[in-house]
This record gives C-alpha cells, sequence and structure tokens, in this order.
C-alpha cells in the first residue's frame, strides 16, 4: 500500500496497513535536530515516513512585498497578504504584527479586485508555503509539469490554504476583525465569501493544467485554549455559510476537505460536520481536545488527524509511550485517523525522543 493510499482508505474509514502520518515542526526545532544527528540535506518527510506531501495556495491580495527593516535579530516586512509585521530571525514563534491594510470597508472596495486568479499573471499554486516571503511564482504550465512530478512520489497531496476567517483578520487585523465581525457582520462575511470565492477559482485553473490535490488543508484558527474565539452563534451567522459553501464546492470535484484550528472547538463541530469538513486536525490536547472522547462521540463522521501531546514529547519515555498507546488503541479501529502532533512540535523535543516517537507509532500503529 503506497502513502497516497494508505491516507485515502483513512478516509474512507477502512483500515489500512498501517495509520498515516504527517507533522509539522518549529524552525528552531529542526536547527536543534541537526546538531542532534539529523542530517542537514535529510528530506525529513522520508525519514520517517510520512505519507502527505504539503502544497500551498497563494490567495493573498498579491500587494507589493517590501523589506523595511533587516537586523541580525529580526525583520520588518509589509507582506503580499495585507499586513506589515515583524520576524525575528531563526526562532520560532508567532509574527508580529504591526499594520494591515484594511481598515476601513473604502480600503477592502479598493483592494478586493486583486483577489482574482489571474491577478499577478503567475500560478497561485506553488510547493513553497505561502508563509515565506519575497518568492517567486511560477507560471502554470510550470507548476503543471511539478505538480506531475509529485504525483509520482506516491503521496497524498494536500493543498494548504487559508480559510476565510483567518484570510480575513490577517488583512484586516485581529482585534480590529473581532470588534467589525461583532458590529459589522456584513462586512466580515463579504470578505469571507470573497475569499472562498478565489479558493474555488483556483482549484479550477488548476484542474486546466492537471493540478488536482487529493485534499484542501484550510487553516481556520477558530478557538483557544478555553474555547471560542467567538460566539458559536455569530459563527454560524458569519463564517459558517463560507465553510458550507466551500465544503460544497470540493465534494462536487472530488476533494477531500480537511480543517486546521488550534484550540477547543468542540461547541462547533456539529456545524463544521454540515459544513462539509471530513477531517479534524490538530486537536490540542492542552485544549481539552482528546481523540479517545471525540472517537466516541462522533464515530465516522470526522476522520481525525493529530493529538498526540507535544508536551509529552519531551517527557519521560513511559509517559510519551501511555500516550500513544492510549489514543491510538480508541482511535485505530474501523481507520479514520491519521497521525500528527497536537502542534507543530517545539524545540523542547530532542531528536532522540522524536525517532523513539516514530518507533512507538510503529509499534502501536500497525493493523
Amino acid at each position: 500500500m503506497n502513502s497516497r493510499e494508505r491516507i485515502k482508505t483513512s478516509l474512507a474509514f477502512r483500515e489500512p496497513d498501517r495509520i498515516g502520518k504527517g507533522d509539522a515542526y518549529w524552525e528552531d526545532t529542526l536547527t536543534r535536530w541537526y546538531d542532534e544527528g539529523l542530517p542537514h540535506d535529510a528530506d525529513v518527510k522520508g525519514v520517517f515516513g510520512f505519507d502527505i506531501e504539503p502544497i500551498f495556495m497563494d490567495a493573498s491580495l498579491r500587494l507589493p512585498e517590501t523589506l523595511l527593516e533587516d537586523t541580525d535579530e529580526y525583520t520588518i516586512r509589509q507582506d503580499k497578504i495585507g499586513y506589515t509585521a515583524k520576524q525575528w530571525k531563526g526562532r520560532s514563534g508567532a509574527l508580529g504584527y504591526l499594520d494591515h491594510m484594511i481598515k476601513t470597508r473604502e480600503d477592502w472596495d479598493r483592494l478586493k479586485s486583486r483577489l482574482a486568479v489571474d491577478f499577478g499573471g503567475t500560478s497561485r499554486i506553488h510547493t513553497v508555503s505561502y508563509f515565506e516571503p519575497f518568492v517567486p511564482y511560477p507560471t502554470w504550465a510550470e507548476m503543471g509539469a511539478t505538480f506531475r512530478d509529485l504525483l509520482a512520489k506516491e503521496r497524498y497531496l494536500l493543498l494548504h490554504v487559508y480559510g476565510p476567517w483567518e484570510a480575513t483578520w490577517r488583512k484586516h487585523g485581529f482585534d480590529t476583525s473581532l470588534m467589525t465581525l461583532a458590529l459589522e457582520p456584513e462586512f466580515i462575511a463579504d470578505m469571507c465569501e470573497t475569499h472562498v470565492d478565489l479558493v474555488i477559482a483556483t482549484l479550477d485553473r488548476a484542474r486546466e493544467e492537471g493540478i488536482v490535490p487529493d485534499g484542501l488543508f484550510m487553516v481556520e484558527d477558530l478557538g483557544m485554549s478555553t474555547g471560542m474565539m467567538f460566539s458559536p452563534r455569530m459563527y454560524a451567522q458569519v463564517i459558517y455559510p463560507a465553510h458550507k459553501r466551500l465544503g460544497d464546492a470540493l465534494h462536487a470535484r472530488g476533494i477531500d476537505y480537511f480543517m486546521h484550528s488550534d484550540g477547543d472547538i468542540r461547541t462547533v463541530i456539529p456545524r463544521l460536520i454540515e459544513a462539509g469538513v471530513q477531517v479534524l486536525q490538530p486537536l490540542e490536547a492542552k485544549s481539552r481536545m482528546d481523540v479517545r472522547t471525540l472517537k466516541a462521540e462522533y464515530g465516522r463522521d470526522l476522520v481525525f488527524f493529530g493529538n498526540i501531546d507535544v508536551r509529552k514529547m519531551s517527557a519521560s519515555k513511559a509517559e510519551l509511550e501511555e500516550e500513544v498507546r492510549t489514543k491510538l488503541a480508541a482511535v485505530m479501529p474501523g481507520g479514520g485517523y491519521i497521525y500528527h502532533s497536537d502542534h507543530s512540535v517545539p524545540p523542547t523535543v530532542s531528536f532522540e525522543n522524536y525517532c523513539f516517537l516514530m518507533d512507538l507509532l510503529s509499534r502501536y500503529g500497525s493493523y
């Protein structure tokens, strides 16, 4: 069974030969691991036997990118998405947002036309993450050729893109977007729906070049450790319609629907299922998300992708083994589970411990 078949089998709630695997790391985690024995030129996905090949959609405004300040410690830049941010060099962590391009409806009306598939004249899909600044994009024909090469790897091809809420607040500001959501919900709804328009149009343009991903991975943080960022009512009124329309479009095109959200989002899981979401990730353990109870509650309604607590990865080996053994025992029967950490692996985790984790997944994750 190759990697693509393995993931497809799990998504169909059938049991593959072993659980599928994928993961993500902070930048300084890999820096530590290089010092501890990971070869600098290693294909991390190959070293750990991961089954998922990520590609990325640029659903930005494609604004001119400008480096405003460059020191030994940090850079400050204006990004194509619509924000100005400070980023520390060689260190993981969130960007320090300093400004956002869209402050008013007038700003939005002036700039929203840039959210067109052909704005900029190059492909909106690339093998390089949209998080990376100053990256030249290939032509559509060049990306089509690259995609054919990726198919030969026989991994599950997962296209990452911001969700409508995530894309909106990065243009409009996080605190500002929460206030606008409460006071002018139709403004946020318009930005969300316009984003979905672009995502769907990009998928259709990509198909013309033979670029058809297996799944779409919507990066859409809705929660905090204590619960939702906003009320379930506001979610249902403003953001859910965009999620549902995207879900309908994906299912019509035969593309699986993955969703990433940090935090405790248990109150809206039923609505996510109604929207067509098939796979939920990363299931943060510290936010009271637990596959042992979620599997019992949602059974075959959701595939679970993650939930192995990164805090256990730097604890004792006995604690880590207990984490893996008990969670896999609960979630593996009948398929429907893919390994991932419950967030990106932090630099507190040693290379030795992570290799031990991979051994545990081999031991307990085989059918």
